[in-house]
């Protein structure tokens, strides 16, 4: 893997850590999709996704949940997918989605406009996270659905010693510093319920992954795209070397951080129920 350079110094987002205007972000976020979108299709089928829906993508990445939510909806309904940067959403062409490049933060989201709200891997990251999910169940509809998934850094403290435990004892820290939380989605469903939304439901999936998997060659690119902000803060490259090594390496085993999903409903006027 040592061919594949890293994000130049000068190329670094001061904010977000893993901009899209890296060359391989689009490689990094296929795996993730790989790894995920399975279980997120899965969920979101359960919520009752179905033609005519208005849905709304929040944080899109490079796509893929925004085509399913497409097809899912068909041409009597419509996908807005947004995302900060919307480089990678540019071939998303068809008829009933929208792209649309949106700062969850500091742009205005309409209200009671959606059937169905989602994020992944989005509110983690952003400091102002509460008030943005707040903002999120805000856009549902009464009786609309949001669909949350954060992830956990559970049970990654528990991984054995070696390259893998020490990037990860690395990365953490400097993730902390960039305003990312990795423990903020242990408490999702509560926080949802917190807000007024109804019939939280929530459950949690930990991949156990081999070296060379998908889920190894995105962990693999996410550190090799934070690696010079990691040097940057005082830690040895060759700690984020020896654990991208470690993850090159078929013959091993790893756990990944926990994927919190949690959803639940925009309650109902009461002369609605």
């Amino acid at each position: 893997m040592s061919e594949i350079a890293p994000p130049s110094s000068a190329s670094l987002d001061q904010t977000y850590v893993f901009s899209n205007e890296w060359e391989l972000a689009r490689t990094r976020l296929s795996m993730l999709e790989a790894c995920h979108d399975p279980t997120s299709f899965r969920c979101a089928a359960a919520l009752g996704v179905r033609p005519g829906w208005k849905c709304l993508d929040a944080g899109a990445g490079g796509g893929s949940f925004a085509r399913w939510l497409a097809e899912r909806v068909g041409s009597g309904g419509g996908v807005v997918a947004a995302d900060l940067d919307v480089r990678l959403l540019e071939d998303l062409n068809a008829s009933n989605v929208e792209v649309r490049q949106l700062d969850l933060v500091r742009d205005e989201l309409p209200e009671a406009a959606f059937d169905l709200v989602h994020t992944r891997m989005v509110l983690m990251h952003i400091p102002a996270r509460d008030a943005v999910l707040a903002r999120l169940v805000r856009a549902l509809r009464p009786g609309g659905v949001v669909m949350i998934e954060e992830q956990d850094i559970f049970p990654i403290p528990l991984a054995p010693a070696g390259g893998y435990a020490d990037a990860w004892a690395a990365f953490v820290p400097a993730m902390r510093a960039a305003g990312v939380d990795p423990e903020w989605a242990r408490r999702l469903p509560d926080r949802l319920a917190s807000i007024g939304v109804t019939g939280v439901e929530a459950e949690v999936d930990v991949q156990l992954f081999c070296g060379g998997s998908p889920a190894a060659r995105f962990w693999s690119l996410t550190w090799l795209q934070a690696r010079e902000r990691l040097i940057r803060a005082g830690i040895e490259g060759d700690l984020v070397d020896r654990g991208r090594a470690a993850l090159d390496n078929p013959a091993c085993w790893f756990y990944g951080p926990a994927m919190v999903i949690a959803s639940g409903h925009q309650p109902q006027p009461l002369d609605a129920r």
